[in-house]
């Protein structure tokens, strides 16, 4: 994600608040039983890359992933900050790190750090809604299980 702001302003603190609002938006949903509705943040094309085991590319299949993610007792908390913005020749990107804990059993007694990374953002609007058109998880740490 090359940074390219020739002719264009920095991000407004009204955007970064709605892109800091939208990527919250998603961390919640993924950590309190909600991620049969995560598809609802991406654009139809979106694409969730990096994710183990396999990239999701659409929303149909982001949201396939999620009805499958709700089903498990797992209990995990991403936490999420440096986030940053910028215009590039594709659009608005950002990107922010994060630190995921997890626990494979809902008494969470297990839990550990799984990984801290970076997530790299690609956003677009749609609807009249900024939403994810991509997100690229790129590992820095990762927990030995």
């Amino acid at each position: 994600m090359k940074s390219s702001t020739q002719g264009r302003p920095e991000p407004s603190l009204e955007l970064r608040l709605e892109i800091q609002a939208l990527t919250a938006e998603h961390a919640y949903r993924l950590d309190h039983g909600a991620a049969d509705t995560l598809h609802q943040l991406y654009t139809a094309d979106g694409q969730l890359l990096g994710l183990p085991p396999r990239d999701l590319v659409g929303r149909d299949a982001i949201a396939a992933w999620g009805a499958e993610r709700v089903k498990l007792p797992r209990v995990s908390r991403h936490v999420e900050t440096n986030h940053r913005l910028w215009w590039s020749d594709e659009g608005l990107c950002g990107t922010l790190y994060a630190s995921v804990f997890r626990s494979e059993t809902a008494d969470a007694v297990d839990t550990t750090p799984l990984m801290v990374g970076d997530y790299e953002d690609l956003y677009a609007q749609e609807d009249g809604q900024w939403r994810i058109r991509r997100r690229v998880i790129r590992r820095a740490f990762r927990a030995a299980r």
